[in-house]
């Protein structure tokens, strides 16, 4: 008999510390199968006999890691604490089975992939902090930690020692930060203009306090970053603008005392002013890009029409001040201003704006309406049941920002390589000047080739490739209808070799309108009291099979007789009557009445879902369900196969009912796998992994939780209601198929935007370095003056963030053709 136990590791920071925790815990006696994930913190062991928590600690102690017991990974849901005076908000859920929280704050003065790693190593140092992923892009930063080792104060505390600011996390922060980026350009303008300007006659004296008003007041945000900096024994870009300044206003200086033949005025100059142009344009682009996903929640009126006690009038008040159990009232063509229901006749409802529905859809008398929606028919009262953070609009948005401050496995090599970048640079810096020192004697040329080095090289570029990419691909697709929950799911995705889809609720639509009774026995008379109990169990039940019996029998049967209700997922429902006729009840699948002892016929090959019903070990009947196909489904399912990709069905009903959806669906009959129980679907895409696919799982996030999580990407058909409780790494938003191929298509351009920014940031620097060090100079007398490498610097951060922003990917529906990432 297999075993399996979670238990949750202490100390782990990197993907070494996950492969040396997977070698100590594969080697202890009777383990078949490790699973370490660093995001969540655990490790899953299956063994021939249960592994005591001590063993696991006695095991990893020698590796210098520790562990406790923990029943689950975690898995947060995102809210908001009051923040405290001057102090960033975070989001810190406890997570109930390890005990970890979860913050995001934003962090001001960062400039660099460097800035990225140094906060992220001082972190990591601290006991009891967890996954930790800074985002340059938006300037944030994403994390779990333990409360009981390390508190927030803490935490923020390591921030500012490390020279970076804790900051709340908002779209204002990004217009504060181009505001500040714009009055440092005006500044050194008002500065470098007149030096540049300044005629060669003027008094040296002038020329001297102009140039070092320029470098403090231009120059002086790039000391300070390079001071916090060498306080934290590492090096960013601010070190290398301060050095690369510095050697052109001390060559100047050298000038005026009569050392050198030539000044650098110029050159220093045009470098700051090249420079602060340059973050000036990043700080723009930045913010555009988190713009897109401030636009989801502006989609909320700033005002509500309230309607009085009593029905007496409406007055306007501040979206503010709506609170759960407000009655509102929404005019044609209005907005809903929070998440509710329904008061009074049905309207009809454009999702567009929020989940990409193209159609308006009817919602009757107590349906959910969703906070961004429009009122596209009469005017409607509705009753407030969520506003704020707790609304579904507040709730994607937090999905989605923590989505975006995730990192991509394609990421880690700018991470590794950033680490040693400037350290690198500046070695190269020295040589060059020590080459052209020792080769030409000429003092200028060695101070241009050091100093063209020093600022033409660009880890900005490196460390906004990927975020700037991830940001601009989640906050569109969001747009579209598809909610990423992580940011690596991006790159899982594009590379799937396997998707698997469940039956009812995704092949088809999950309606099962038509409802037929057929009895054991014909002769026998109608039991209200036995439909009655029918229908309070399905009531307690989320499967389409369960509504649809919900809303389609009825009887006499009375909730409080209930001593005893289960529902086993995949199979169906138990329950114990007491009263009158005192009764054991089932209702499902005719394997799981079979299962329980009870003699169950032939269905026949007719069409549709099959529900048995079961009392006293007795059969009294079953219910054939009739579900409808997606049209679309033919074509998504076409879509994967051309690509590649297996396509395959997992199915809990009859087989004969599974193959006859595949048909319809363009699914092969050997890729079709049913009946099968939850366990069984876990085991399938287990055997798959096991091969080396990469796969993804479809379902309705209702019964397919084990598989979802089992599969490399779980995708999920979801609405507002099921949002929070939803497993899927990928959400999608709209009652259409035709998103999966969106989300498909999404996944891809992003990473062929990661890809090409990448190569860009790698290329420009491999080739940008020698260029700036005067490579060419020994071959054509060719020299690239200081200030034009220092341009280039600028330039290429802005062109990694506008190529980020001009991704695109179709709309919803199934695309032709496909080149370039675009359609």
């Amino acid at each position: 008999m297999s075993h399996q136990a979670r238990f949750r590791v202490t100390k782990m920071t990197c993907q070494n510390c996950v492969r040396h925790v997977t070698n100590a815990l594969s080697a202890l006696p009777g383990v078949s199968r490790v699973d370490v994930s660093l995001e969540t913190g655990t490790a899953t062991i299956q063994s021939d006999a249960p592994v005591a928590l001590e063993t696991v600690r006695a095991a990893l102690a020698g590796e210098g890691y520790g562990a406790e017991s923990g029943e689950e990974p975690a898995s947060p849901v995102f809210h908001e604490k009051t923040p405290p005076a001057e102090e960033p908000s975070s989001g810190s859920p406890v997570v109930p089975d390890t005990g970890l929280r979860r913050a995001a704050f934003g962090v001001e003065g960062m400039h660099c992939a460097t800035c990225v790693f140094t906060i992220e190593r001082a972190l990591k140092k601290e006991d009891g902090v967890g996954r930790v992923n800074v985002n340059l892009a938006t300037q944030t930063c994403d994390l779990t930690f333990d409360p009981r080792q390390v508190s927030l104060d803490r935490i923020f505390s390591v921030v500012r020692e490390a020279g970076y600011t804790p900051k709340p996390s908002s779209s204002e922060e990004s217009r504060r930060e181009f505001r500040k980026e714009l009055r440092g350009f005006l500044a050194t303008g008002v500065l470098g203009i007149p030096l540049l300007l300044l005629p060669a006659s003027a008094p040296s004296g002038v020329f001297l306090v102009v140039s070092l008003a320029l470098q403090v007041v231009g120059g002086g945000t790039f000391y300070r970053g390079a001071w916090n900096a060498l306080r934290n024994a590492s090096a960013d870009m601010d070190t290398l603008v301060a050095l690369g300044t510095t050697a052109a206003f001390a060559y100047s200086l050298f000038h005026i005392l009569g050392y050198t033949p030539e000044s650098m005025f110029m050159t220093q100059a045009l470098l700051l002013l090249f420079i602060r142009f340059g973050k000036l344009l990043e700080a723009w682009v930045r913010q555009r890009a988190r713009a897109l996903l401030g636009e989801s929640l502006s989609l909320l009126p700033e005002t509500v029409t309230v309607i009085s006690p009593g029905k007496v009038g409406t007055r306007a008040v501040p979206l503010s001040e709506v609170s759960p159990g407000t009655r509102v009232l929404v005019s044609n063509g209005e907005r809903i201003p929070a998440d509710g229901t329904l008061e009074g006749d049905g309207t009809w409802i454009d999702l567009s704006l929020v989940t990409g529905e193209s159609v308006p859809v009817r919602v009757e008398r107590g349906g959910e309406l969703i906070g961004g929606t429009v009122n596209a028919g009469s005017p409607i009262e509705m009753t407030v049941t969520a506003s704020g953070r707790e609304t579904f609009l507040s709730r994607l948005v937090s999905m989605i920002q923590e989505a975006q401050g995730d990192k991509p496995p394609i990421q880690r090599l700018a991470d590794r390589v950033a680490s040693l970048f400037v350290p690198g640079v500046i070695g190269a810096s020295m040589a060059a000047f020590g080459l052209f020192e020792l080769f030409t004697g000429d003092h200028r040329l060695s101070v241009m080739a050091l100093v063209g080095v020093l600022v033409v090289a660009c880890p900005c570029a490196l460390g906004l490739a990927t975020p700037t990419a991830v940001l601009v691909g989640t906050a569109r697709a969001l747009k579209r209808g598809v909610l990423f929950k992580r940011g690596e799911v991006l790159e899982t995705f594009s590379k799937t070799t396997v998707v698997a889809f469940d039956k009812t609720g995704t092949l088809t639509l999950g309606t099962l309108s038509e409802t037929t009774w057929i009895p054991a026995r014909p002769e026998e008379p109608a039991d209200p009291l036995l439909n009655g109990r029918i229908s309070y169990m399905a009531r307690h039940s989320r499967h389409p099979a369960s509504r649809a019996l919900a809303e389609n029998v009825s009887g006499d049967g009375a909730p409080e007789e209930s001593a005893r209700l289960e529902e086993i997922p995949g199979k169906g429902i138990s329950a114990e009557f007491r009263g009158n006729r005192p009764a054991s009840i089932r209702i499902g699948s005719l394997a799981y009445l079979a299962g329980e002892g009870i003699p169950v016929p032939d269905p026949g090959p007719e069409t549709g879902m099959v529900v048995g019903v079961g009392e006293n070990k007795t059969f009294r009947g079953l219910f054939r369900l009739v579900d409808r196909e997606r049209s679309e489904a033919p074509a998504v399912t076409r879509y994967f196969r051309d690509r590649g990709i297996r396509v395959a069905l997992l199915s809990g009903d009859r087989r004969e009912e599974a193959l006859r959806i595949a048909r319809i669906s363009g699914i092969a009959e050997e890729d079709v796998f049913a009946p099968m129980s939850p366990a069984e679907k876990r085991t399938r895409i287990q055997n798959w992994q096991r091969e080396g696919q990469i796969v993804s799982m479809v379902g309705d996030g209702i019964n397919d939780a084990a598989s979802l999580a089992q599969a490399d990407i779980g995708i999920s058909m979801t609405n507002a209601a099921g949002l929070a409780q939803d497993k899927g790494n990928i959400l999608l938003l709209g009652n259409t198929l035709e998103l999966l191929v969106t989300a498909h298509e999404a996944s891809l351009a992003t990473m062929d935007k990661i890809r090409q920014n990448l190569g860009w940031a790698f290329l420009y620097n491999i080739v940008g370095i020698p260029m700036a060090g005067g490579v060419l100079y020994p071959f054509w007398h060719i020299f690239i003056p200081p200030y034009v490498s220092g341009l280039a610097m600028a330039l290429s951060s802005v062109l990694v963030v506008t190529n980020s922003m001009l991704l695109s990917f179709p709309a919803p529906g199934i695309p032709q053709t496909r080149a370039n990432g675009s359609v």
